[in-house]
């Protein structure tokens, strides 16, 4: 069978199928019954092998021989990755421990408390507040071990910042007592104001 080499420069879609339908006859001509001869098989090879050579040699860029570029590695990108992912889950767990106790009962009342307090109303007015919008809630509260340590920033209407300490425990198991052991504002010039 023969065919046609005359392929037009500007039509890489006609050699294209030209060189496909080499390679057909190529793999016809070897799969052949009785073709299987000493011969049959080099002939067909070298056939295929030409077939190639004449689109390599007509069109460079039909086939392009280089080694493929190595992996790159990954492994600075994941560490990247699970540093970035640690601080990040760090952060949340510490704001979300904050909130806790920002929004706890013992915190709440003793805002409460402070905030009616009358010697506390002379020195930072009467809204006794949080300092900031997000404070932060310093100590610690375990109503399972029976004990409330925290302290934080407050200011008022007078714009005077102070400091809020509540210390409290709990006698027996959980249904016991809790009695106050510090309760107090401290004013700026060091003064505790007794809340309790």
């Amino acid at each position: 069978m023969c065919l046609s080499l005359f392929v037009p420069q500007s039509g890489r879609s006609l050699r294209a199928a030209l060189f496909q339908s080499r390679l057909r006859v190529a793999a016809r001509s070897y799969s052949t019954p009785g073709a299987t001869s000493a011969t049959s098989s080099p002939t067909a090879g070298q056939a295929l092998q030409q077939t190639w050579e004449a689109a390599h040699a007509k069109n460079p860029a039909f086939a392009i021989e280089r080694e493929l570029p190595a992996p790159k590695s990954r492994k600075r990108e994941f560490g990247i990755f699970i540093a970035v992912a640690a601080v990040t889950w760090g952060v949340g767990t510490v704001i979300a421990f904050n909130y806790q106790r920002m929004t706890s009962t013992p915190v709440t009342a003793a805002l409460f408390t402070a905030r009616h307090n009358e010697e506390v109303c002379k020195v930072f007015g009467k809204q006794l507040n949080f300092a900031s919008t997000f404070p932060w809630i310093s100590g610690d509260i375990s109503h399972l071990k029976g004990f409330v340590d925290v302290e934080f920033d407050v200011v008022g209407d007078n714009d005077v910042v102070g400091h809020l300490v509540l210390k409290s425990r709990r006698t027996g198991k959980q249904n016991g007592e809790w009695h106050t052991v510090e309760f107090y504002v401290a004013t700026p010039d060091g003064r505790k104001i007794d809340c309790s």
